[in-house]
């Protein structure tokens, strides 16, 4: 399974999300530098941001292009401009960097807005990139959440099967105990009937000699195979008893160890039931 997401961990990524911040910057596209607006995102990949960007961009542009940068043609941002523009947009990541940061450029009448442009333009500029910075960071903590919430699922769904298990194995147990009990009294009463049964076989066995006839024999020799069996009964008993008695420890310690397991389950889930308490808040509260 992998790594059980912690409490801890969903609060700091909470504190990642919270408030989103464009800000006026510049960045150096294929063709030259140019002022962008920017914001940074945390916990995703630059290719996964540029496609999100990308995708929202879909929905308004005539068309996508660009291979160093996903370029909007013909894009249509009421709030820019009442005219198509061009919107160029990169994700970068430094090395080792678990955040990513999008420029988004707009280009209007063949002049890019910045932050001499006109009010307007850079107030829907700037709305455009904070609505789908936003959109972004929703969905990745929805999938942070939605992986919580399978984790907890596992958990539990762990947690009923041990208790099944469990119920299982106390009624082996109970059962195993009874057996013993059977057989216990069933080996007592086969050692007593052996015993009655070897007066009987030495008192026939001194007919035989004093008097010796073929039924005397006979009876002898059904008297000692009878002997046997029960000798035979009483061994199989003994033997049913101590398996019976090792099954029962093996139970016993297979309870004792279900029990710990449950402990330890019980206690994992109301963990990943703090992660996903904060992880919803955070979710909620992204803004």
């Amino acid at each position: 399974m992998k790594v059980l997401l912690t409490a801890l961990a969903a609060l700091t990524a909470s504190l990642s999300f919270g408030q989103t911040q464009v800000t006026n910057a510049s960045f150096k596209y294929s063709d030259a530098v140019h002022p962008t607006f920017s914001v940074t995102i945390p916990g995703t990949s630059a290719d996964k941001a540029e496609k999100w960007f990308k995708e929202q961009l879909k929905s308004i542009s005539a068309s996508i292009g660009g291979k160093k940068e996903v370029i909007g043609i013909g894009t249509r941002l009421p709030e820019v401009s009442s005219d198509t523009i061009r919107v160029f947009v990169v994700a970068d990541q430094p090395k080792k960097s678990d955040e990513v940061t999008v420029h988004a450029a707009f280009r209007v009448n063949m002049a890019f807005v910045g932050t001499d442009g006109d009010e307007a333009q850079r107030e829907g500029c700037r709305k455009w990139v904070y609505q789908t910075a936003v959109g972004l960071k929703k969905l990745l903590a929805q999938e942070d959440l939605d992986a919580a919430n399978k984790i907890l699922a596992t958990l539990e769904g762990d947690l009923a099967g041990l208790v099944k298990e469990k119920g299982r194995a106390e009624g082996n147990l109970e059962k195993t105990q009874r057996s013993i009990v059977d057989d216990q009294k069933s080996k007592v009463e086969a050692e007593g009937e052996s015993k009655i049964l070897e007066t009987k076989v030495e008192s026939k066995k001194q007919e035989v000699v004093s008097a010796p006839s073929e039924a005397n024999t006979k009876e002898l020799q059904a008297l000692m195979k009878e002997q046997e069996k029960l000798h035979k009964k009483a061994d199989k008993l003994t033997e049913s008893i101590a398996a019976g008695k090792r099954k029962v420890e093996d139970l016993q310690f297979q309870i004792k160890k279900n029990l710990s397991e449950q402990d330890t389950k019980t206690k994992a889930i109301a963990t990943q039931k703090d992660a996903v308490a904060l992880l919803t808040a955070k979710l909620a509260g992204i803004n």
